[in-house]
């Protein structure tokens, strides 16, 4: 793309502006005696009431508050000039070589175009960033962070160094969600998504169906190899992955685990996974090759219909596998113990009843969203906000600075202003002081 054409009336206008400011240097008193120190704090101010302008929407209000950050970029470069440190041409020149370099996929070589130049948004920040990175060879996660930072924007800028170093955010746990064997990860993926447009670390575990092995072992080894250095993790089942939590949770950093809609272990020891009425359901129905039906052609159109939309019902059947027949007669070893860990049932409906019954005698908290088997599928957000408060009732109470650390995560997850975020924050928590608190939604009981 060629340079824009230069408007003469425009540079005349910003040559004035230098000349205006080298004249009140050598005959304004006041001016005269400024410093970079002394100009830093107006520096500040005209940053605020350009954010203020911005905030405002006004067009003219926000064309005189760059005016006035202008003379400070103005002002801070005569004084350069004056002891020859630099001048507004090297700066100008600085940002120039700047653009160029951190904008490869514009500027390529000889200032043509590079080739397969990506376009989206997040994609072209990652790339500045990289080349940012490859530029400062920065020695630890606070460096170049200026700590005179607001405390919001400080965290802001940890965070974001953080989670490109793939450190911890401390602001939560991983979730690691594990579908049932009989689905494929499409059952449990939306989920994941709704969380990590919250600010979440989620991964669903995805198995080998076909692995010559048994079934148990593959979906073990993959949940564990999933979760391998991730730090601690909130484990999610759902359906028949329920089985698989309390060996799970004693080979694994779990700190807590949601069960959703999912089958329960009734004692400890070799654990059947499948109940004689499954193996019922599919007695005769193995294919040749000794595998099983997915699991949407165990049930009649009319059944499926109730549980979710076509498209929703045709996403989880591209991906359910075909498990072998020697899975229903499979176990798995269940520590003793295991009811005693931190675990929350939450039941999409009644299907399930036996198992929250059983999930509150055990002193879990329990919730109920009403829906169908795959109402994760359907209504991924409530489902994921049910998931969430079940998981902040077993992870236990955060600290004001913890859940700070969460809501600027959050907002830079989802692309809100993290500052507007804590000012929304602010203004609720004076709302609820000045009268009545709402009453809290207590957890459906079985």
């Amino acid at each position: 793309m060629a340079d824009a054409p230069t408007d003469p009336a425009r540079t005349s206008a910003l040559l004035e502006f230098r000349a205006v400011m080298a004249r009140l240097r050598a005959e304004c008193g006041w001016k005269s005696a400024q410093t970079h120190r002394s100009l830093a704090r107006y520096l500040l101010e005209e940053t605020h009431e350009t954010l203020e302008a911005i905030e405002t929407g006004s067009a003219a209000d926000l064309r005189e508050e760059l005016g006035d950050l202008l003379l400070q970029v103005y002002f801070h470069a005569a004084i350069a000039e004056e002891s020859g440190s630099f001048d507004l041409e090297d700066v100008a020149a600085d940002v120039v070589a700047k653009m160029r370099r951190r904008n490869p996929h514009v500027f390529g070589p000889d200032g043509a175009a590079a080739s397969g130049r990506p376009t989206d948004p997040a994609a072209v920040n990652e790339l500045w960033e990289s080349v940012k990175a490859t530029e400062k060879q920065r020695s630890g996660v606070l460096d170049g962070i200026p700590p005179t930072l607001p405390a919001l924007l400080l965290a802001d800028k940890v965070l974001d160094r953080l989670t490109r170093a793939d450190g911890p955010t401390g602001a939560w746990p991983a979730f690691l969600l594990l579908p049932s064997p009989f689905l494929g990860p499409s059952s449990m993926e939306p989920l994941a998504a709704w969380l990590r447009g919250r600010g979440r670390r989620a991964t669903v575990v995805r198995h080998d169906a076909s692995a010559p092995g048994p079934v148990v072992e593959e979906v073990l080894e993959a949940a564990l190899a999933h979760a391998e250095g991730v730090g601690p993790v909130v484990l999610v089942t759902h359906s028949n992955a329920g089985l698989y939590a309390p060996l799970l949770a004693s080979r694994a950093e779990v700190v807590a685990t949601v069960h959703v809609d999912a089958a329960l272990p009734t004692g400890a020891g070799p654990t059947p996974l499948a109940v004689p009425a499954l193996r019922d359901l599919l007695a005769d129905r193995a294919s040749p090759d000794g595998r099983l039906p997915g699991w949407t052609r165990w049930w009649d159109a009319a059944a499926l219909a109730v549980l979710a939309p076509p498209a929703v019902l045709a996403a989880v059947e591209a991906d359910q596998p075909a498990l072998p027949a020697a899975y229903l007669d499979a176990t798995i070893d269940v520590p003793a113990g295991w009811e005693r860990a931190p675990a929350a049932y939450l039941a999409l409906g009644d299907a399930y009843a036996e198992e929250r019954a059983a999930a509150a005698g055990h002193g879990w908290p329990v919730r109920t969203v009403p829906g169908g088997h795959l109402h994760a599928v359907v209504d991924p957000a409530g489902v994921g906000a049910a998931v969430l408060a079940l998981a902040d009732d077993l992870v236990g109470p955060h600290d004001l600075g913890t859940r700070l650390l969460g809501l600027v995560a959050e907002a830079r997850a989802t692309g809100a202003d993290p500052e507007q975020a804590l000012r929304e924050l602010a203004r609720g928590l004076a709302a609820s002081s000045q009268g009545p608190q709402p009453p809290r939604v207590s957890p459906a009981g079985p």
